[in-house]
């Protein structure tokens, strides 16, 4: 079963090897966007909890997971061989989202897949992605678990994030280096309506 709907994927591989922020609609095929969507709608216990969202962790034991990056891998040359993990999220309906941090990834895709219908607010719940990497001399702590330091650096820097609206199966392909965060969530009300963001990491860069 193809897990991808058809695209260019020349050009795609062409963007990405020149680390150009690239957003995809229409990435998965519907039912695969459904079941990762549902699946995490019904997961009772997660791999960590956090403020306002839940996470699962997945590598290639994990089918679905195995065949989605498989076939990045044959489509996109960028990307061959070089699959490393993903998670899923699960949010609040109402709540911060994931704060500024960055990856060690060479590329990241952050995928949506809860429907249109579900969010609230179309002005929230996307993703904010900055120009700025960390400082080689940062530790993976301050990096990636030191948000309101990540804050105040990008602030010294005057640089502005590069803002992505929520969609419903829509792929966000970045440098996983450079710092992001979520946007703040707003769903409506019911589990069938928390948003839920599937991310998965290629390569290593930091």
């Amino acid at each position: 079963m193809m897990m991808l709907n058809e695209r260019n994927w020349n050009s795609l591989n062409k963007n990405l090897k020149k680390k150009k922020i690239t957003v995809i609609d229409n990435f998965l095929k519907d039912q695969i966007a459904f079941t990762l969507q549902q699946r995490m709608v019904h997961t009772i216990e997660f791999d960590k909890i956090y403020n306002r969202y839940g996470s699962m962790l997945y590598n290639r034991s994990d089918n679905l997971t195995n065949q989605i990056a498989t076939e990045l891998e044959e489509n996109i040359p960028c990307l061959k061989n070089s699959f490393v993990r993903a998670w899923a999220f699960i949010y609040d309906n109402k709540g911060a989202g994931v704060k500024l941090h960055a990856d060690p990834s060479r590329i990241n895709i952050n995928i949506w897949v809860t429907p249109n219908k579900s969010v609230n607010n179309p002005q929230l719940n996307g993703l904010n992605i900055f120009n700025l990497k960390p400082p080689k001399n940062w530790t993976r702590k301050k990096w990636n678990t030191s948000p309101e330091l990540v804050s105040r650096y990008i602030k010294t820097k005057n640089k502005k994030p590069f803002n992505i609206k929520y969609k419903y199966n829509r792929a966000v392909f970045f440098d996983g280096a450079l710092f992001h965060a979520s946007d703040e969530t707003d769903m409506k009300e019911g589990i069938e309506n928390q948003k839920v963001s599937y991310t998965m990491l290629f390569g290593r860069s930091l």
